[in-house]
């Protein structure tokens, strides 16, 4: 793992000079942010590896849960930077998705595998679910939003970044069990995945209109900030 991340700061050297000193908003400890990248995706701290996109939804749900000693929370991350934020809460679950794991199979470093579209938590048991950039890669969006509107409490909410610009496109769907392109394939890293993994959905600032969820309503709760333009999405269950 080492030699991979020198690899990558030599092959990235020329963005050093936009790295910053600054307080990091997720850790909230003063740090230095390291820029691999022209954009946000690799402008890291060193303390937890948040970047941008972390930042701004730690800082999202300090802003709208406050104390998280008493929640019950729910991350699509098994390794997020916002670990040590979630930690302090009631109950914390991490969770991956593998197609070759039973859902609600307990991995070896704990975290637990997941569905979004098929959660095995119980009707109004979770206070708050997390995720970033994964939703794009969910076929069924609407499925999505309406199982976390089943498993989140009144008032609970589902938090999540995915990339975000002009108007909403889906890229490719499910045709009798196959998927069908409808744009050009693109896939986003996947550390899981040395391929990738195979983008669904361009999600637009359209966002809220676009997709009407039963019990629940999606709204912009950050952003856009930095040179991606980084927005934080809610789901509220109503």
């Amino acid at each position: 793992m080492r030699i991979k991340t020198i690899k990558i700061i030599f092959q990235n050297i020329r963005y050093i000079f936009q790295s910053q000193i600054r307080t990091c908003r997720c850790c909230q400890k003063y740090s230095l942010i390291v820029s691999l990248s022209p954009g946000e995706e690799r402008k890291l701290c060193v303390r937890c590896r948040a970047n941008l996109r972390y930042e701004l939804l730690a800082r999202a749900v300090r802003s709208i849960d406050g104390e998280l000693n008493n929640k019950t929370i729910v991350e699509l991350d098994p390794k997020s930077p916002l670990r040590h934020l979630f930690e302090q809460s009631d109950k914390y679950i991490r969770t991956y998705y593998s197609g070759n794991d039973e859902s609600g199979t307990i991995r070896y470093d704990g975290a637990r595998c997941e569905n979004i579209t098929g959660l095995t938590f119980s009707d109004n048991s979770v206070d708050l679910i997390v995720s970033s950039d994964v939703l794009e890669h969910v076929p069924d969006f609407n499925a999505a939003m309406k199982e976390s509107a089943r498993v989140l409490v009144k008032g609970g909410m589902h938090v999540f970044t995915v990339p975000t610009f002009g108007k909403t496109v889906k890229r490719a769907e499910f045709v009798d069990g196959k998927v069908k392109h409808l744009f050009p394939p693109e896939f986003h890293s996947d550390p899981l995945n040395p391929n990738g993994i195979l983008a669904f959905w361009n999600f637009g600032f359209d966002l809220p209109e676009l997709f009407v969820i039963e019990g629940g309503r999606i709204f912009m709760v950050a952003g856009p900030e930095g040179k991606d333009g980084r927005v934080v999405w809610g789901m509220v269950k109503l």
